[in-house]
């Protein structure tokens, strides 16, 4: 019997999956603004926005900034679509009758480096929000 789409299926599964992992661990690949600078300026918005409610007035608004490519969202883009068009292929193999196996596995990897990709994004706010938590209770708010 004839796999071609699931085996082209778990290809591009596991190079998306390997490109996630990669990114995970190699990267950030871009420039990133320091830890502290993030967390500060977090602190200070919640901070103005909470002095401003209290006062009765409307929140500051933050400016928005161009969307702009870099390196690590055309990583994560590249990581997504392939991730999509492997489970799209594990589900046309599916249909097309090739073996279960074949076809599962595409559709698992593909769907294996999307959740990492969301796992590694979650992980990186829940540690975000726990210290701004901590740099807000520390200056008086929360």
């Amino acid at each position: 019997m004839n796999a071609r789409l699931g085996f082209m299926g778990i290809g591009l599964g596991a190079v998306a999956l390997l490109l996630a992992l990669i990114h995970f661990w190699a990267g950030p690949f871009s420039p990133q603004p320091p830890l502290e600078e993030v967390v500060a300026s977090k602190a200070v918005a919640i901070r103005d926005a909470t002095i401003a409610a209290m006062r009765g007035q409307a929140a500051p608004k933050a400016p928005v900034a161009p969307m702009s490519m870099d390196t690590d969202k055309i990583l994560n883009l590249g990581t997504a679509i392939l991730g999509g068009l492997a489970i799209i292929l594990g589900v046309l193999s599916y249909a097309r009758k090739e073996p279960l196996r074949v076809a599962g596995g595409a559709a698992v990897l593909g769907a294996g480096a999307i959740a990492f990709q969301f796992a590694a994004v979650a992980l990186g706010i829940i540690v975000l929000v726990i210290l701004v938590s901590a740099v807000l209770s520390q200056i008086g708010i929360g």
